[in-house]
């Protein structure tokens, strides 16, 4: 059932076996393996149908340095759904080497192992959508080329690792109806967890104060759990003191809010094929018509043997526009482009926001005018499959490029130092201080990235495969700069992060709440490491293995 206001009166109690505090893939997919079971549950969304501007405005916080992260509410939806009612739709789960303790990776290792997660990521392909859960192209497609670039692949450097695409699934919309008809669950929209009560002489969680459309709440639960996201379950954390955490619910040891890690990607080196026969590069579909793509990987014994964090290539879009001539691109960057200037909330923000882009959208009309005629039959075809119900998840380059982008993600080191803390000064419409998010990196992230580039060249240089634009140097002093200005794409991983030992984690093996009985956390703020992946599939594996844990449980 699905609740909206005007239904409760001011200062009700409401009880539950469990209650969810959250509304994106981890809360939702928690929810629907709850269905059906004879527990009572109450989710609490936080968010309506869609996202409107006060709601936003509960995610603004601050960032320090100044501009070395996006604004906290640009990439978080605040609504039913959360952010998949804006995601890509990429699914790639971690890989066994990102449970384990690697003695070059510090602070690494999980409780649990890729074998517990295993049944729940199957489960959680299709939820996702995403078909098979199978993502070794040599398996998948069989009897197609078995490398991006023939002649590259080797023991040390795979291109069978694949990616697998969602629709990409709208969690809130897509599910709605099986919520809606549930007997067993309660979903309370606009519904905003103001803080996390403890019983007095206890350390278990009575209730959560809530506001509903103005309406004040409490909900009582035998069982809590936070699915915020990996910024916000972090907040409700230290927002909530008593006298018996003074400093935050699990903070005992100064570890919420910390080792906050984010993907680094991006493109700075490029590639130019002698041969363009060789190159494999498209998106394939399997015979579920899901789209799947290649990237390059190095497998866990490459990874060991020359110290890396965990990372993937593929390639894509050039860093640079001039002479490259992609006209699916520069069509996108300008539809893109124009609404970014619409989207501004006055008519000096947009003109400003016109003046920023002008050059690059001079650049870029002028190619379409000039090229264009020649793209014609690939933009039509591209009209059609973005019309379709699973969508051509993005443009690839056209195959007339000279030159193409290797594409970057990186695993980032976690760093104690890289957090998110509270706002001494800035408050909600609440009164519930702001996040504020201090993002640190590592010499070790960009030496890791140096390394990983390196040895791609020298294996593509090697096998005379073409000409490669790359200096260590430059890519030095490109990351340098990149991460001084990071956009996390909404990757946001370990804030709570799961410890076997209270002194290094929040949580537990089973994701509860160090020194409180019946909190606990769903979603990547719990994710000791971040792997290369990007982590909604695995936020959904997850969530469903604690389901099922508080199932048993109880």
């Amino acid at each position: 059932m699905i609740v909206t206001k005007n239904t409760f009166q001011p200062g009700q109690k409401l009880d539950a076996d469990i209650c969810i505090v959250g509304s994106g893939p981890a809360a939702i997919s928690m929810a629907l393996s709850l269905d059906k079971s004879p527990l009572s549950v109450i989710l609490l969304t936080g968010g309506s149908w869609t996202e409107t501007i006060a709601n936003q405005d509960l995610y603004r916080g601050g960032v320090y340095p100044r501009g070395s992260h996006e604004p906290l509410e640009e990439n978080r939806r605040r609504q039913f759904g959360g952010t998949s009612s804006a995601w890509g739709g990429r699914c790639i789960p971690f890989e066994s080497i990102d449970f384990k303790t690697r003695s070059w990776v510090p602070d690494s290792g999980w409780p649990i192992t890729y074998n517990d997660l295993l049944p729940y990521y199957h489960e959680a392909a299709d939820l996702c959508q995403i078909g098979r859960f199978e993502f070794n192209a040599q398996k998948a497609f069989p009897t197609s080329t078995q490398e991006i670039l023939d002649g590259m692949d080797s023991e040390e450097l795979v291109s069978y690792s694949l990616e697998r695409w969602s629709p990409p699934v709208h969690f809130g919309k897509t599910y709605r109806s099986t919520l809606e008809n549930s007997t067993n669950i309660q979903v309370l929209l606009d519904a905003h967890v103001l803080a996390i009560q403890t019983q007095e002489d206890t350390g278990r969680i009575s209730h959560v104060d809530v506001t509903m459309e103005g309406i004040l709440l409490t909900v009582h639960a035998k069982n809590f759990v936070l699915a915020a996201g990996g910024i916000e379950n972090a907040r409700l954390l230290l927002h909530s003191t008593n006298d018996r955490f003074p400093t935050g619910l699990g903070n005992q040891y100064d570890n919420v809010g910390r080792y906050y890690m984010v993907h680094i990607s991006g493109i700075f080196a490029e590639v130019k094929l002698s041969d363009k026969r060789k190159l494999m590069a498209d998106f394939e579909r399997d015979a579920g018509g899901i789209y799947c793509r290649r990237r390059w990987w190095f497998p866990e014994s490459a990874q060991e043997a020359n110290k890396l964090l965990n990372t993937i290539f593929f390639l894509y879009h050039p860093n640079t526009t001039t002479g490259h001539r992609d006209v699916l691109f520069s069509s996108r960057f300008v539809a893109k482009s124009v609404l970014s200037i619409l989207s501004q909330k006055s008519v000096p923000r947009s003109i400003n926001k016109a003046k920023e882009l002008m050059p690059a959208l001079k650049e870029h009309s002028i190619n379409i005018a000039k090229n264009g005629f020649f793209e014609v039959p690939s933009l039509l075809k591209l009209s059609m499959q973005r019309m379709a119900k699973r969508r051509l998840p993005f443009l690839l380059p056209s195959k007339r490029n000279d030159y193409w982008g290797l594409y970057f993600q990186a695993e980032q080191a976690p760093n104690r130092d890289s957090r998110v803390c509270l706002s001494d000064s800035q408050t909600d419409a609440f009164g519930v201080p702001r996040a504020e998010v201090r993002l640190a990196f590592l010499d070790a992230d960009i030496d890791s990235l140096v390394k990983t580039h390196t040895l791609f060249v020298n294996k593509f240089i090697s096998r005379k495969l073409g000409e490669i634009r790359y200096s260590e140097k430059g890519l030095r002093q490109f990351l340098r700069e990149r991460v001084k200005t990071f956009n996390s794409a909404s990757h946001h991983i370990g804030t709570t992060r799961m410890s076997d030992n209270p002194e290094t984690g929040v949580v537990d093996r089973n994701s509860k709440v160090y020194g409180v009985d019946n909190l606990y956390i769903a979603g990547s703020s719990v994710f000791p490491t971040g792997g290369h992946a990007n982590p909604t599939l695995t936020i959904v594996a997850h969530a469903l293995l604690l389901a099922n844990y508080l199932k048993s449980k109880d």
